[in-house]
């Protein structure tokens, strides 16, 4: 899902705040703030951001808001490459897990409040993945989790109910498979890594772990083992899924569920306005649950979203700061993540979402508000990035696909994760 915020730079010196311009909205001079929007702002939803920067400006007259919409093409690249430049903006929708990449290169203002504090405010996860050795680096602004999406026509036909732990699911799965010739069980989503690496969590893992200031990967753990196993079991063993599945996105889950030809899948919010795009017609007959639980007793899954920073070449902060924090009111988040099938990242913003008449109230849709509470961040190396770029966490999951061993394959993963995560930032 929306696992970062894409940015690209504008390899440009303008008179603002990342060139020094700027006083603050109290003196006389004007203070520019150059603001650089990515997902999950698109062109489509521009033109509301754009109607609150003129909004704030009428309010604030000695500010000029000068937004920039950014490519998801080579974003992580180029966004590296604008602050090598010193050509960072004022302000930027950074991705979640690039938060900790980019203060780890001394790129962004760090918040005066601490973590607890902010939990407070907003969802704890979205804080986590905002946080570097100790600091807050960003205020979270939308979050998005997944659940299990299934088909309650089928469910009610076998008389069962949604599962509420991975052992029921496989078996839940089997019976509808074996009961609705054409239909799998389950949709195994082998080419994303997000929809199996949190299981390391339900079954009692940790991805990562830092010690005396050194990252280690616990995926060699026998409970990463075991979660990482199983996954792959619904689909080599139990042939839960199209073999196709081993290779497949959420988007592909979404295309067959909307076919008919999947009884249940992980999916976030914006799968399920996926698959209701492609067949209307199919919402009578759609469930949601949260996600079962593992061995350990837990259901968490990975918080996407991004975090609004603000970047240390700034010279005018506290305009800066005042800005974020209009963005943030949760009349100005909603009206975009909600078209899009996510949350504003605050505590009330999810709650108000579950409110008689919101995008969240029904039944179909307030699952994944009631999963917020329920998901974690990745490790907050500032080396994270490197590890998701590698594909290693997706390799490891193919070969299990193709029969290796997974002592074997989760020990290579480990290593590899280990370099990845104690390599230089750069």
């Amino acid at each position: 899902m929306l696992a970062a915020a894409a940015v690209t730079s504008v390899a440009v010196a303008l008179a603002g705040c990342s060139s020094g311009s700027g006083s603050g909205s109290g003196s006389g001079s004007t203070a520019q703030l150059k603001v650089w929007l990515g997902d999950p702002v698109s062109p489509q939803t521009m033109p509301f951001v754009q109607q609150l920067a003129n909004q704030y400006e009428k309010s604030h007259p000695n500010v000029k808001i000068q937004l920039t919409l950014l490519s998801d093409a080579n974003a992580h690249q180029q966004y590296i490459t604008a602050i090598e430049g010193g050509s960072t903006p004022c302000i930027g929708l950074v991705g979640n897990t690039w938060t900790p990449e980019f203060a780890g290169l001394g790129a962004l203002a760090p918040i005066s409040a601490s973590a607890a504090t902010l939990k407070q405010t907003y969802v704890a996860s979205m804080v986590d993945s905002a946080t570097y050795q100790g600091k807050v680096y960003g205020y979270p602004y939308d979050v998005g989790v997944r659940a299990l999406i299934y088909r309650k026509d089928l469910f009610t036909k076998a008389g069962l109910a949604p599962p509420t732990t991975w052992t029921q699911l496989e078996q839940d799965a089997t019976k509808l498979q074996n009961g609705n010739p054409g239909v799998s069980g389950f949709a195994v989503i082998g080419g994303n890594q997000w929809y199996y690496l949190p299981m390391v969590w339900n079954w009692g893992g940790q991805i990562a772990v830092q010690q005396d200031g050194k990252w280690g990967s616990e995926l060699n753990s026998s409970a990463a083992v075991q979660a990482y196993q199983f996954y792959a079991s619904l689909l080599r063993k139990d042939k839960l899924s199209p073999s196709a599945s081993a290779n497949w996105q959420g988007s592909d889950a979404d295309q067959a569920f909307s076919l008919g030809k999947v009884a249940m899948m992980v999916g976030g919010s914006w799968d399920l306005q996926a698959i209701l795009a492609n067949k209307a017609s199919m919402q009578p007959q759609i469930g949601t649950a949260l996600l079962p639980s593992g061995p350990a007793g837990n259901n968490d899954t990975f918080a996407g979203g991004s975090n609004l920073a603000v970047f240390k070449n700034c010279t005018d902060q506290a305009d800066a700061n005042s800005f974020i924090k209009f963005l943030l009111q949760n009349k100005n988040v909603t009206h975009l993540t909600s078209s899009l099938g996510l949350f504003p990242a605050t505590l009330s913003g999810v709650s108000q979402q579950m409110a008689p008449g919101q995008a969240f109230s029904t039944p179909l849709w307030k699952t994944f508000a009631l999963q917020v509470p329920h998901s974690r961040s990745v490790p907050e190396a500032s080396t994270w990035g490197g590890v998701e770029g590698s594909n290693d966490l997706i390799n490891a999951m193919q070969a299990l696909f193709n029969g290796q061993n997974a002592t074997t394959a989760m020990s290579q993963l480990t290593s590899q994760i280990n370099t990845q995560l104690n390599s230089k930032t750069s």
